[in-house]
């Protein structure tokens, strides 16, 4: 063999095994992986002959195409191969937040040994779909200034907004960017049963290494938010705790909650937020958060050991899931048993007192940027017994319809819906029809734009009349799967609805009525 063919092939193997290295792992943890590293990696992966199969989800606003990876025994990724398939289907995206990287690494770590044969209990039950940069666009925008007291990547992390400067992580209602209407877009075809969303924490002080959440709102299927609290993530937690991984609910240690009162408090209630959209459609969701004061290579750990708890545990309830899920669908079909729902909310305190673990920080410095950054102090842990305010309460409530009526000059409105997957028809011919409408008392601006938005609250009441519904209305029925997320979009007063972004502005004016009205069986029930 002569020297130049030795050095090829050297060259090409070496190639071949740095494409096996994840950027950190190739700089000793300095660096994150930028796209196109996430790229190089999963090409390099073994596809060919193993359980795993690449498609992908979308755009994001710059134009760079998601990677979409599946694991388990299907023959093709069509939507239709995925439902039928009868496996529970359990989609993960890391980097919703640009800056919040070590989701994306765990999920190469992860994909690299799905690769390899590891893991292979999943396969027969499970249907694993793995989205490892979904914020492109932020996390290529690198800085070593970005979330400076992060403990690393100390060469710098993306920001956290998309190429937009919108918060993905806050556009699930009003579907205003490529990447989250793309994931509902996913929803829509492949119909997960568990969606897990994997975030660094932003500002929280507590003494653990991993925090989690699962979808609140008050308007969720109450037995998935039982079967999420007392089964699924309890389980979870133990298997964490076995591999001696500290883990808790989601929040921060106040010394004033808005309570007035210390406290462990959590506050994102709201149908924006990604765990809590899923929820919305009947779905297990799953916040994973892991602290940002911990090292860089210790939150990848600490991700991707709770990432593999998750699937451990799916893949042995993937019956009981299918099953709730189900259940829940049909449920929300006859949503009108339940009489009214939850337009607004609160977080309030849990009904016991909980230990929570403590840790100080001490500073370092980043030897880049001369920043200081935050680590945990191991040697501070401490155990305190406080309030939790840990559960959601309905504030205000609205009667549930049978169904809505939306007039035609609000086909803004109609195409949101049907980008969410709802269902909804035209009225053919006029009709006559006992409604309620609200009657505007009251519309309250936010002072300051939020996500590029003055925020509307409407304040009023119901009102029944007798009203001419002219041909082209459209209908939204309620007996639909999707009816609690019809109803957080299209309620006057709800706290995350079509009203609160902007969408019915344009023909409100000074008028005195909500332009959607409702049809309320006989006696309000």
């Amino acid at each position: 063999m002569t020297i130049a063919k030795i050095v090829c092939i050297s060259t090409f193997v070496i190639s071949f095994l740095t494409a096996q290295l994840t950027r950190p792992e190739r700089s000793n943890y300095e660096e994150t992986s930028r796209y196109q590293d996430v790229m190089d990696f999963i090409s390099a992966l073994k596809f060919s002959g193993t359980p795993l199969k690449l498609s992908w989800l979308g755009y994001t606003a710059q134009g760079k195409r998601l990677p979409m990876v599946f694991y388990g025994d299907i023959p093709d990724t069509k939507p239709e191969t995925v439902r039928k398939s009868g496996k529970a289907v359990v989609y993960i995206q890391a980097n919703i937040h640009g800056g919040e990287v070590e989701g994306k690494e765990a999920m190469l770590e992860l994909l690299r040994e799905l690769a390899e044969g590891k893991h292979d209990q999943w396969r027969r039950r499970l249907i694993v779909i793995i989205v490892p940069i979904f914020n492109a666009d932020g996390n290529d925008n690198i800085s070593l200034y970005n979330r400076p007291f992060q403990h690393g990547p100390i060469a710098g992390m993306g920001q956290r907004a998309n190429a937009q400067g919108l918060d993905l992580n806050r556009d699930h209602m009003k579907l205003e960017t490529p990447e989250v209407r793309a994931f509902v877009k996913m929803l829509n075809a492949y119909d997960p049963h568990i969606v897990v969303d994997l975030h660094t924490t932003n500002g929280s002080f507590h003494g653990y290494h991993i925090t989690y959440s699962y979808a609140l709102n008050p308007a969720i299927d109450t037995s998935l938010d039982n079967f999420m609290r007392t089964n699924f993530m309890p389980t979870v937690e133990q298997r964490m705790r076995r591999q001696q991984w500290r883990i808790h609910r989601y929040g921060d240690y106040l010394e004033s909650t808005p309570a007035g009162k210390p406290g462990y408090f959590y506050w994102a209630r709201e149908g924006r937020y990604n765990t809590n959209y899923v929820g919305l459609r009947n779905r297990l969701a799953i916040l994973n958060e892991a602290y940002s004061y911990i090292p860089f290579q210790q939150r990848i750990a600490a991700t991707k050991a709770f990432v593999v708890a998750i699937l451990d545990v799916a893949n042995g309830n993937s019956q009981a899931i299918k099953t709730a899920t189900r259940v829940a669908d049909e449920s929300a079909k006859h949503l009108r048993q339940y009489d009214s729902l939850s337009v607004t909310s609160e977080i309030v305190e849990s009904d016991s007192a909980q230990e929570i673990l403590l840790a100080a920080v001490k500073e370092e410095r980043n030897p880049y940027s001369g920043q200081v950054m935050y680590r945990m102090n191991e040697g501070s842990l401490r155990t305190i017994v406080t309030s939790e305010f840990y559960a959601v309460r309905a504030v205000k409530k609205a009667k549930i319809p049978i169904e809505y009526y939306i007039p035609d000059s609000l086909k803004n409105v109609c195409t949101l819906l049907a980008d969410h997957g709802i269902l909804f028809d035209t009225l053919k011919q006029d009709v006559q029809k006992t409604v309620q409408r609200f009657a505007i008392s009251n519309i309250r601006e936010s002072e300051r734009e939020f996500q590029k938005h003055k925020m509307k609250k409407y304040e009023g009441a119901y009102e029944t009349v007798l009203m001419n519904i002219p041909a082209g209305t459209i209908r939204v029925p309620m007996n639909q799967p999707l009816s609690r997320l019809v109803f957080a979009l299209l309620e006057p007063e709800s706290e995350d609805g079509v009203a609160t972004w902007n969408f019915v502005d344009h023909v409100i004016g000074n008028g005195k009525f909500y332009p959607i009205t409702k049809l309320i069986p006989e006696g309000g029930k």
